[in-house]
């Protein structure tokens, strides 16, 4: 065993010399006779639960960065190191199951039993390996059109093209990687349903969503408010955009070239090369000195927007990003470096409150999404679109009716991919592309012909970050919320050190040591609600 451990690992640094090392096994300790002792074995588990997120995030990084080989050497690895994971989460609910929640704080118990149930849910070794078959699927594709490769982001803009045929092509184009991946999607959803029963829940996707800190009632309530109250301006919208496609009704693959025919200030006005320097000057006017932390940004196209990874928080922070054209990626760059603040801001020193994400339950997504869109929505600030992208006045109106518009898509295509990825993991028999054509006409606001392909299955989420989609439209949510409470409190002068060092000391140095809605009551004076987010959204004379 112990040989083929080893060829492993050196078949894995000939594969690539910085690729992280194994996991070392776990090994429990003589259990524990006292309080005392229980104290001190959760805080040595504590102590490896860091190690093993160094270890996780230095190995992911890799991955997405473009550095390490997918292979039998990365798979094994990445089995030792869950396999480690679940053993102290399993150790440190047994320990607390024995001896109580009291021996700890009501915090540190509430995310060891959320890691020991997100690891049985998350951590299951068939599901694993469906899971890493299904992103490497998603991660391997190459696109082309009529023999040419094409990448993420020029699909992107091929959606916003003039011409019609090229928008339907793209719909297309994320079919054939659909049909790529539904066999391993389909077993993958499968095996998490009985996954759900084998554990005696009702629903792996309640059960999960539990584990991410939100419950489906707060959930459904506030995303059912931002549906009914933006469905009429989003109609509006699109009817104002019917001129410019020639149809009654706008199709999904219309509709982005409907909003950027709507508003849109030309490519041109942001050069992909001052998006760095022009970002760091904007965080530099809260206080947060990012160029001086020479961060490493690999940019290549990926499976994700972009990723923020904490390799040791936190002093070591690395991102991987795409390029979208225009201003998108100033405002993608914003929002991943908004993720590296949260990190470097980071002062507590109990390693279960530092908020690494690899163990599911011990960061809520809502949160940390909803941090990263404080720094990622101050371009709907005119301010900084004045002062830092140095538009006029016409250009800053156009920007911030974009940006409007897109987020009332968002939140659409937001909601119908949490709505689908729960009936997907609820309803056992279901004809999944049925469905999420089902879903789609329902809840998008769009029409979709008769011919409209299914594209579910190309979704990476579904591979790496099950029930996470609905934490965006709470991230945009917490962002308002959080914003109205800075230009209250520091009224012009909001966007000054001053409100950088309120952000650094109330809400991101003790990392997740409170819940998301006790941060909010403490930073705004009420829990999350959707009002914020609703003034910015229907504050446009057109309804938008």
């Amino acid at each position: 065993m112990r040989r083929r451990q080893a060829l492993a690992a050196l078949l894995g640094s000939l594969a690539l010399a910085c690729a992280p090392r194994a996991a070392e096994p776990h090994r429990a300790g003589a259990p524990a006779r006292s309080r005392r002792e229980a104290r001190e074995r959760l805080a040595a588990l504590a102590r490896r639960y860091e190690k093993l997120m160094q270890e996780h995030g230095e190995h992911e990084w890799s991955r997405y960065a473009g550095r390490l080989a997918e292979g039998p050497a990365a798979a094994a690895r990445m089995r030792a190191l869950r396999s480690a994971e679940r053993d102290v989460f399993q150790e440190a609910d047994a320990i607390l199951q024995r001896f109580g929640d009291r021996i700890v704080s009501p915090r540190q118990a509430e995310l060891w039993r959320r890691g020991a149930l997100g690891l049985r849910l998350l951590g299951d070794a068939r599901a694993a390996s469906l899971a890493d078959e299904l992103e490497a699927t998603l991660n391997g594709h190459e696109f082309a059109l009529d023999g040419r490769p094409v990448t993420r982001a020029e699909i992107a803009e091929m959606r916003r093209s003039d011409d019609a045929r090229l928008r339907r092509r793209t719909r297309q184009l994320e079919h054939e990687l659909h049909r790529k991946a539904a066999p391993v999607a389909t077993a993958l959803l499968a095996r998490r349903r009985e996954l759900a029963k084998e554990l005696g829940r009702a629903s792996f996707y309640g059960a999960l969503l539990e584990v991410r800190g939100s419950d489906l009632v707060t959930t459904e309530r506030v995303l059912g408010e931002l549906a009914a109250r933006t469905r009429r301006p989003f109609q509006d919208a699109l009817g104002s955009g019917r001129r410019f496609t020639g149809r009654v009704l706008i199709a999904p693959w219309d509709v982005d070239q409907v909003i950027a025919r709507r508003a849109s200030v030309p490519h041109e006005r942001f050069p992909p090369e001052r998006a760095r320097p022009v970002v760091e000057g904007i965080f530099g006017r809260l206080g947060f000195d990012v160029a001086a932390w020479k961060l490493d940004i690999t940019v290549r196209d990926f499976a994700f927007g972009g990723q923020t990874i904490a390799l040791r928080v936190p002093d070591d922070v690395r991102l991987v990003v795409r390029q979208p054209a225009g201003i998108r990626y100033y405002g993608l760059l914003l929002h991943e470096l908004g993720h590296a603040v949260a990190v470097r801001s980071t002062a507590e020193k109990a390693p279960l409150f530092k908020g690494y994400e690899w163990v599911p339950g011990l960061l809520d997504p809502a949160w940390a999404e909803g941090v990263a869109e404080v720094f990622g929505r101050l371009l709907d600030a005119p301010r900084v679109l004045r002062e830092h992208l140095g538009l006029d006045a016409e250009e800053v109106e156009t920007v911030r009716q974009s940006r409007r518009l897109e987020t009332l898509l968002g939140l659409r295509r937001g909601l119908v991919g949490a709505a689908f990825e729960r009936a997907a993991l609820e309803q056992e028999h279901a004809n999944l592309d049925a469905l999420s054509l089902d879903v789609e006409r329902r809840l998008s606001g769009l029409f979709l012909p008769r011919d409209t392909e299914p594209v579910w299955a190309g979704s990476p989420f579904l591979a790496t970050y099950p029930v996470y989609t609905h934490a965006y439209q709470l991230a945009a949510c917490v962002a308002s919320q959080l914003r109205a409470a800075l230009e209250a409190r520091f009224g012009d002068d909001w966007l000054s050190p001053r409100a950088g060092d309120w952000l650094r000391e109330r809400l991101l140095a003790d990392g997740t040591r409170w819940t998301l809605n006790e941060k909010l009551v403490r930073a705004t004076g009420s829990r999350l609600d959707a009002e914020s987010l609703l003034r910015f959204l229907l504050a446009s004379p057109q309804g938008v």
